[in-house]
């Protein structure tokens, strides 16, 4: 189990590899169609949250429902304070922005350390939960590291905001690291809550940030691509089981 979290925990940090190098690659194409991918990454948290999170956290921990709750406000009230995740900032290329990069970098990298534990978590309860968990957090991971990326370029050095995106990509596998430890004695019922957790935070990323983008331009075919990924996630799961 151990060495299955840290592989998707790699895997996850690659993923925001990959979005860097999209954007200095082709920034202006990549920020285009990040919406897309957007969608798509929607369609399957929502369906990972509901079809295998929620249920699987129900049956561990007897008040998940609540932990649910209470993970999506914690989400809320922190990206008050902090930018833990990719969003529509990236589409106002032409507009000020008043996001800081040093409160940028603090929000995508504790969110990163999360999605880590989360994975972990996963693998805890069951393999299978485990292969979910870590689909969620990669498939939203690449649009993480196209917002990073190009957020930062907009206040400071290319060279510095690439050091600080590569922080938030090695950041997924690090938080998997530190949690192997804990998580391997935690109760059922604390796994339970961690796996509630874990479906409050992709549903607070999928409605508050990833769904609203869908809404901005060519609805039609982001439409598409949400239901693609929720009919893709749910297809697998149907073959797990």
């Amino acid at each position: 189990m151990p060495f299955n979290s840290l592989i998707y925990a790699s895997i996850a940090g690659a993923a925001t590899l990959l979005g860097i190098l999209v954007v200095m690659w082709k920034r202006d194409s990549a920020i285009k169609y990040s919406h897309y991918i957007n969608s798509f990454a929607a369609g399957a948290l929502i369906t990972i949250a509901l079809t295998h999170l929620v249920p699987e956290s129900i049956e561990l921990a007897g008040n998940a429902l609540l932990g649910v709750l209470l993970s999506f406000i914690a989400f809320y009230l922190l990206e008050t304070v902090l930018v833990i995740h990719s969003g529509s900032e990236i589409h106002y290329a032409g507009e000020e922005r008043p996001t800081k990069a040093p409160v940028l970098f603090s929000g995508l990298f504790l969110h990163s350390l999360i999605d880590g534990v989360i994975i972990v978590a996963g693998f805890e309860v069951s393999t299978e939960l485990g292969l979910f968990a870590a689909t969620g957090v990669i498939l939203h991971e690449l649009p993480e590291g196209v917002t990073s990326f190009a957020l930062l370029l907009r206040s400071m050095s290319r060279k510095r905001a690439l050091g600080l995106s590569l922080a938030v990509a090695l950041a997924t596998p690090f938080g998997a690291l530190i949690a192997l430890g804990p998580l391997s004695t935690i109760t059922e019922a604390g796994l339970g809550m961690m796996m509630a957790v874990a479906a409050g935070s992709f549903l607070y990323v999928a409605a508050s940030d990833l769904i609203p983008e869908t809404h901005e331009k060519n609805a039609v075919a982001n439409a598409v691509f949400l239901l693609i990924g929720a009919g893709f996630l749910y297809f697998l799961s149907t073959l797990f089981e």
